[in-house]
């Protein structure tokens, strides 16, 4: 069985996140392969309102007993799902997040620029 780093899956989620909307984010778990259940994962994710857009499972190169899961899903802001993790003693390596359009700061901004213009 051949084993992945998984640093390079990590990039190519920040890309496809950043080319696919940036309403989404990623959640990365560490986990037995023997605890992996889909189902709860998606029952989780599911309570928050969320959906999982994406998944890939890779070996971790330490422990081949271990799994990181990767989790795609169509929230920008997943600190609830992640709390919930942490709920079900799930391990919450990393969590990716776009960068959300702060809408008021650029009104703000457009009407500072317009007053400045006058």
């Amino acid at each position: 069985m051949k084993v992945e780093n998984v640093k390079p899956k990590v990039e190519n989620w920040k890309s496809l996140t950043s080319n696919l909307s940036p309403l989404t984010s990623i959640i990365q778990l560490e986990m037995d392969h023997r605890d992996y259940s889909l189902a709860q994962i998606a029952r989780i994710v599911e309570e928050e309102d969320a959906k999982i857009i994406g998944l890939t499972i890779d070996a971790l190169p330490e422990d081949p007993s271990r799994i990181l899961v990767s989790i795609l899903l169509n929230k920008s802001d997943c600190t609830g799902i992640t709390q919930s993790f942490y709920r079900y003693n799930y391990n919450v390596l990393n969590t990716f997040s776009s960068p959300e359009e702060n809408s008021d700061l650029m009104d703000r901004y457009s009407l500072l620029m317009r007053y400045l213009n006058v």
